[in-house]
């Protein structure tokens, strides 16, 4: 570790950037693949397997959701819980 710069930290924050920033805009093609893919099955006779795929694609869409808005949460962590007292991630010591 020099003094500048934290060796630990840096890779993690990479690694965990690299998957987030990968795996949610991936996750939302796939619910779009998925919920396209079926808009013609319905007209094959395939209703259930239709059914299943939209519902699979909204799940999907609902997980995406739900991580862009945890990732939005967690950055105004500081912010909320300065205007409100309501810190939703913990909160830190300051002044320490």
């Amino acid at each position: 570790m020099s003094a500048w710069i934290n060796l630990a930290a840096v890779s993690k924050i990479l690694i965990f950037g690299l998957l987030v920033g990968a795996s949610v805009p991936t996750l939302f093609a796939l619910g779009v693949r998925l919920h396209i893919t079926n808009s013609g099955a319905v007209a094959d006779g395939h209703s259930g397997r239709a059914r299943f795929l939209v519902g699979l694609s909204w799940a999907i869409f609902a997980l995406v959701l739900v991580v862009v808005i945890t990732g939005v949460l967690f950055i105004a962590n500081d912010f909320i819980g300065h205007h409100t007292g309501l810190y939703l991630f913990g909160s830190r010591a300051h002044g320490e």
